[in-house]
């Protein structure tokens, strides 16, 4: 999905663009679409110009982090994504973007399974970012972007 379209439709859902104050850093949307944006296609400095407006005081760690997810980001078939996780242990993802769009990036972590519960919503779920989800809810996808920064 264009970058444009999908800031449109985030903003139909959660009116950032009217409301910037309702967000705070983690949980921003149009940040996280511009950084999903610059990992994807390796244009650090959308997210760099991005992160000098909007929030400067944050640049320098901000990029650190954004340097580590790029190194550790693969672009996998989901069937090659199933093995990699499963020999790692990955037992929850959580995607940037919503978990259904073929552009989602998901970050690999391993939990201890009594919490995962409580972060797994159902595929009903309404939220667009910030989704926990089954590694089996997407190994199935022809390909898939994963990050790998958090395992160690």
């Amino acid at each position: 999905m264009d970058i444009d379209l999908r800031m449109d439709r985030y903003d139909f859902h959660y009116q950032f663009r009217e409301n910037p104050q309702e967000f705070d850093w983690s949980f921003h949307p149009e940040r996280i679409i511009i950084k999903n944006e610059a990992l994807r296609t390796g244009d650090s400095e959308l997210y760099q110009r991005y992160l000098k407006v909007a929030f400067p005081h944050r640049m320098e760690a901000e990029i650190s982090a954004f340097n580590l997810t790029a190194e550790r980001l693969q672009h996998l078939p989901g069937d090659d994504a199933f093995k990699l996780l499963r020999g790692l242990e990955v037992n929850i993802l959580r995607s940037d973007i919503h978990w259904e769009e073929d552009d989602a990036i998901f970050t690999a972590k391993i939990i201890p399974d009594l919490d995962i519960s409580f972060l797994v919503g159902d595929a009903d779920d309404e939220q667009l970012i910030l989704n926990y989800v089954y590694p089996s809810w997407i190994t199935n996808r022809k390909s898939l972007w994963l990050d790998l920064s958090e395992l160690q």
